[in-house]
């Protein structure tokens, strides 16, 4: 099996794009991203799942930062030049993810979309299948898709805890309920990376874990977060 930095070896002839939610939220979109995805693919299927982090419904396997820092490092060019933010290596953290929690087993936290506390969020999708990808939400009471600022955070928040569980949806957020409206989804094609804010709604675009759900048919990416982000001086 491939191993080391060449693993996460970047396609020459990969695809960039931005796509745009109805609320004006940019997503970075890099298709074909890696040489060898079913390499990816494998070394993910191998890995080590502990248990979830925060409310991801599934669990993670860690991957050896120095494998990625050439991959980090082009992508800190590429957020430079598209975005206008500026960040390093360093910024950046990965794991793969499994998802594996039945939407009975949720929590109501867990089923209505969320944000990530990081200023950007991404994916790697490795399904090669099928395409399970992400959804960008609008919250309709409060009127927010983006939480720009601490009093949207704190506003939501005193919602969940007083709404949350008696208006959360059935399965894995679907969106259009009244609470929920749906602004995008990002196709989650094999070896496609999407970046996009962190404190944008968003949620994994599925219904539900399938019954004995096994590695191979789970929804399976490579996740990226971004730690610190900084305008580009001009």
């Amino acid at each position: 099996m491939t191993s080391g930095a060449e693993l996460f070896r970047i396609n020459p002839s990969a695809r960039v794009h931005i796509e745009t939610t109805a609320a004006g939220c940019p997503v970075l979109i890099v298709d074909d991203l890696y040489a060898d995805p079913h390499a990816v693919r494998a070394a993910a299927l191998a890995g080590r799942y502990d248990a979830s982090l925060a409310y991801y419904p599934g669990m993670h396997s860690a991957i050896d930062p120095a494998e990625l820092r050439h991959v980090w490092t082009l992508l800190a060019q590429l957020l430079s030049s598209l975005s206008g933010v500026r960040c390093t290596a360093d910024d950046f953290m990965s794991d793969f993810s499994i998802v594996t929690t039945p939407a009975r087993e949720m929590l109501a936290k867990q089923k209505h979309p969320h944000i990530d506390p990081l200023p950007l969020a991404g994916v790697v999708y490795l399904n090669p299948d099928f395409e399970i990808g992400t959804s960008m939400f609008r919250h309709i009471p409060l009127g927010l898709a983006i939480v720009r600022t601490d009093e949207d955070y704190r506003r939501y928040n005193a919602w969940l805890e007083a709404e949350g569980e008696h208006t959360q949806p059935e399965t894995y957020a679907v969106g259009n309920d009244g609470i929920w409206e749906h602004l995008h989804t990002i196709a989650g094609r094999f070896n496609r990376l999407a970046m996009y804010p962190g404190n944008a709604f968003h949620s994994i675009a599925m219904t539900d874990v399938a019954a004995n759900p096994t590695m191979d048919k789970a929804r399976l990416t490579q996740r990226m977060f971004v730690n610190c982000v900084a305008p580009v001086s001009g």
